[in-house]
């Protein structure tokens, strides 16, 4: 393989306002207002994101700094471009700077579904990752989930088959569908 260096991710301090959101980096007062999603079966379970309680989300929190300068992890925070109010959560993660691929995953607390939020926080991302210089942004979505996969095909992801039996934040197993966006799709 080649020996490709990784990029420092970075995101504006002010954020980025597109199609009514704001895409931002989160901060320690974010803590307390998104510490539920992570504990959540409903938000958290069905994105697979790790179940972490206010008190450890504190303690990694100075390390989201250096996970971007690594260039291994984007966390972002969305929110109404209007109010601030926070309405969910998104990273670019899995960049693998040698390939040019990355994975993008979301999450939004209940009041913010179906309003089209998690299909231009996808696009966003995916638009986002491609500006870093990624050729390929791939999102895994668990069986069952048919919202999250609308969402992707919504925001111009391609189906491409199933990942069978891979780990859930439970302890548990689960079939994965894989989608993908390429530039100019």
């Amino acid at each position: 393989m080649f020996d490709v260096p990784a990029t420092p991710l970075t995101f504006p301090d002010d954020g980025v306002r597109r199609d009514g959101l704001l895409f931002r980096l989160p901060t320690p007062e974010d803590i307390e207002t998104i510490a539920p999603a992570f504990s959540d079966p409903d938000i958290g379970g069905r994105a697979n994101m790790p179940a972490l309680d206010t008190d450890t989300l504190r303690e990694l929190s100075p390390l989201l700094p250096e996970r971007m300068e690594q260039g291994m992890f984007m966390p972002l925070l969305v929110a109404d471009s209007e109010t601030g109010e926070i309405l969910g959560g998104a990273t670019v993660h899995q960049l693998n700077w040698e390939l040019g691929q990355a994975e993008i995953g979301y999450w939004l607390f209940p009041a913010a579904r179906g309003r089209g939020v998690a299909t231009r926080t996808a696009r966003f991302l995916a638009e986002h990752a491609f500006s870093l210089g990624i050729d390929r942004v791939e999102a895994r979505v668990f069986d069952g989930n048919r919202e999250s996969e609308r969402v992707l095909q919504r925001a111009g992801f391609t189906r491409e088959g199933v990942l069978r039996s891979l780990p859930k934040r439970d302890g548990g197993r689960g079939d994965m569908t894989l989608y993908s966006l390429l530039p100019g799709e």
